[in-house]
């Protein structure tokens, strides 16, 4: 687990103001605590090693919203 920025990519546009720290897991997940709500998404990895995107254009899925226990077998694994 490494502690990163995650800036959100919507509309075709990143806007910097949006970014929030999260915590990306080993296989590829990110999970983001903002704006009073969590969440955990697919990361996407940039050439700076402590950012990640998530395509909310073209991948909406929020992990936790369909199963909350997800983040506890995210937990459990590493």
């Amino acid at each position: 687990m490494k502690k990163v920025t995650v800036q959100y990519l919507f509309g075709g546009v990143i806007n910097e103001m949006d970014n929030e720290v999260g915590i990306l897991f080993p296989n590829g997940k990110v999970f983001v605590a903002g704006n009073g709500e969590l969440g955990l998404y697919n990361a996407i990895e940039t050439e700076n090693q402590d950012v990640v995107t998530v395509d909310l254009d073209n991948d909406t899925e929020e992990f936790m919203r369909e199963n909350p226990a997800v983040l506890i077998d995210l937990l459990s694994a590493v």
